[in-house]
């Protein structure tokens, strides 16, 4: 567990103090982006995903030597698998931001940043699947599924967001259940965690504290925006956590919400080939803040649509809250019915 700690405080102290200086270098630098839901379309600083890339890869790095010359033990390699492959996320969210890649080159290049994990057959080829029961994959899982999950799970971070503090607080929620999970697993078990839940956590915690202290920063109204060097990531992060700790259960439950967002987007893209209106990205912010949407065709715009007084602030706050319920709930239900043979691991 002290792996766990010192993770989330080493990220989260790089963030909170690094912060900042790159929101000024970034100005400087005429790295800036528009804040699109805000009537005056003020510039903000674009690019804090460097440095939440940085303190989640320091983090690590810092957990590795830890493992390596204190306890003087071998790292295990799904955690060196891991961190490859976060670091391939934001290398790929990197290229997106300069060079801004077509939809489709955007959808299939996160599979890239699934290899180390593929190549390293990280995780279990047993999957619980909900009203199924437990499935062998064999081989099928680390060469397929693995990739499958992560390609979803960078892809659909990165839709799902835009607003600010919505990529943020989503992912500081997703992690910290995580947390709590591998937390709270050996009071209901009664066993000693193994290898793989550490890992999962350590990864977890070291996204968890990057986030929170990005929100420092991002929350509304912002200082700074992500980048596609931020979200990926932060993705990939997720992902190989809950891939690490064969969390299939919770991932499934937790990440529904970003399915669904995905589906909208295609329901969306489809509406507009077959009307002929114009593609619209973003809402319209009305002049007194709140959002003026085309309709329900995101996870973040259906309450906007729906209720006409909402603002931006509210709307983000509105899903966290959501996805806090989902999390948090889904997590207690789970280490409840762990002694029904029903538990994640």
């Amino acid at each position: 567990m002290f792996e766990i700690v010192v993770a989330v405080i080493i990220a989260f102290l790089i963030v909170l103090l690094a912060m900042p200086t790159t929101i000024r270098i970034l100005k400087e630098k005429g790295k800036v982006g528009i804040d699109v839901h805000k009537s005056a379309k003020p510039e903000v600083a674009k690019g804090g995903g460097y440095v939440v890339l940085f303190a989640i890869v320091t983090s690590l790095l810092a957990i590795i030597g830890y493992i390596t010359f204190i306890r003087a033990e071998a790292v295990d390699p799904a955690l060196l698998a891991a961190l490859v492959s976060i670091l391939m996320a934001g290398m790929i969210g990197l290229l997106d931001d300069n060079l801004d890649f077509r939809t489709r080159t955007k959808i299939a290049l996160p599979l890239i940043a699934s290899i180390p994990m593929a190549v390293m057959a990280v995780g279990t080829t047993t999957i619980s699947i909900p009203f199924v029961g437990t499935v062998e994959f064999g081989a099928f899982y680390p060469l397929i599924i693995v990739p499958l999950i992560m390609t979803f799970i960078i892809d659909s971070t990165n839709m799902y967001g835009g607003m600010n503090g919505l990529e943020a607080g989503l992912a500081a929620v997703n992690s910290s259940a995580v947390v709590s999970y591998v937390f709270l697993l050996p009071l209901f078990t009664g066993n000693a965690l193994v290898q793989s839940q550490l890992d999962s956590g350590t990864v977890a915690a070291a996204l968890l504290g990057a986030v929170l202290a990005f929100l420092v920063y991002n929350k509304y109204p912002a200082k700074i925006l992500p980048g596609d060097v931020g979200r990926l990531p932060i993705g990939a992060a997720i992902a190989v956590a809950l891939i690490l700790g064969n969390m299939d259960r919770l991932a499934i439950i937790i990440f529904a919400p970003f399915a669904v967002n995905f589906l909208l987007y295609i329901i969306y893209r489809i509406h507009v080939k077959r009307t002929g209106m114009d593609y619209v990205k973003f809402a319209n912010p009305r002049e007194d803040g709140t959002l003026e949407v085309v309709g329900p065709f995101t996870m973040y715009w259906v309450l906007p649509h729906f209720f006409k007084n909402m603002t931006e602030k509210k709307n983000v706050f509105l899903l966290v809250i959501f996805q806090a319920l989902l999390a948090y709930g889904t997590v207690f239900l789970l280490l409840i019915a762990y002694p029904w043979g029903v538990g994640l691991f």
